[in-house]
C-alpha cells in the first residue's frame, strides 16, 4: 500500500499475507469460530504452562485445547503456514529455514493432560482432524461429552472454555439454561481449579450461579465479550 499525507509518503509492505491469527491448522470451523490468537490469549490468562490438567468442555473445532498444546510444547505460532515475504525475490529462502529450525530446536517434548469435549460428535471429529494438522494430536484427548456432567478429581487444573451464547449458536433462553447446568457442574469442582469462561451474555454470572472473581473485556472478532475468571 502507498499513501501520501501532507507531502509525506508512506510505503506499507505486507509481510504476512493472510491474517496472523491464522496458524495454518484449521481445516474449517463449527458455527462461530474463536480466533486462534484469542484462544491463545485465554490459555495464557489461565496461567497454563503444561503441568496441570487442562480442559475445555465446549471445545467445538478444538481451537482452545490445540492452542494449549502448542503453548505447552513451546511451538512457534505460524510454524506450519507460509508468509507473503517468503516470495520476495530479495529474501533468502535459507533465512526462513534457519528460523524454523531454530524455533523447532526450542520445542518441548513432554506428556500433557489436555482434554476437549463437545456434545456434537461432528465437532469432536473436526477437532481431532485440526489437532492432527497442528501436529499435536498425541497431546490432546477429544471425546463426545456433556459439559453439564463435567467433573475432575485432580486437586489442580485449568478449565478454559467458550460456550455457545445467545448471539452465537443458541437462543438466549437456551444459552441461559446451558449456563445454569454448567454452573452447577462447576460448583462441584475441586476448589483449586482455575475456571475461565468467555461469553457475551450480559447475565452470564446470574445464570452461572456465582459472580466471577475477576473479569476481562475482550473481543471475539467484532463481538464484545467478557472473560469471567473464577480462581
Amino acid at each position: 500500500q502507498f499513501a501520501i499525507v501532507k507531502d509525506q509518503a508512506t510505503l506499507y509492505l505486507d509481510t504476512s499475507g493472510e491474517g496472523l491469527y491464522k496458524r495454518g491448522y484449521r481445516a474449517r470451523n463449527m458455527g462461530a469460530p474463536l480466533k486462534e490468537t484469542l484462544a491463545a490469549a485465554l490459555v495464557t490468562l489461565s496461567r497454563y504452562r503444561g503441568k496441570d490438567p487442562f480442559c475445555d468442555p465446549f471445545c467445538g473445532s478444538g481451537t482452545i485445547p490445540i492452542e494449549a498444546a502448542l503453548i505447552a510444547k513451546n511451538r512457534a505460532p505460524g510454524l506450519d503456514r507460509s508468509f507473503s515475504a517468503q516470495r520476495w525475490k530479495n529474501m533468502d529462502a535459507k533465512l526462513w529455514m534457519d528460523a524454523a529450525d531454530e524455533a523447532m530446536d526450542k520445542e518441548f517434548h513432554g506428556t500433557y493432560d489436555i482434554w476437549g469435549g463437545d456434545i456434537d460428535p461432528a465437532a469432536v471429529e473436526l477437532a481431532k482432524h485440526n489437532a492432527s494438522l497442528a501436529g499435536v494430536e498425541d497431546c490432546i484427548r477429544f471425546e463426545v461429552a456433556d459439559a453439564g456432567q463435567f467433573h475432575r478429581d485432580s486437586e489442580y487444573g485449568q478449565l478454559v472454555t467458550n460456550p455457545p451464547y445467545g448471539e452465537r449458536l443458541l437462543e438466549k433462553k437456551e444459552a441461559e439454561e446451558l449456563y445454569r447446568v454448567f454452573g452447577a457442574a462447576m460448583a462441584k469442582m475441586p476448589p483449586k481449579w482455575r475456571i475461565l469462561v468467555l461469553s457475551s451474555h450480559t447475565e452470564f454470572e446470574r445464570c452461572f450461579g456465582r459472580p466471577a472473581g475477576k473479569k476481562r473485556k475482550l473481543y471475539n472478532g467484532m463481538l464484545k465479550c467478557d472473560l469471567f475468571m473464577y480462581p
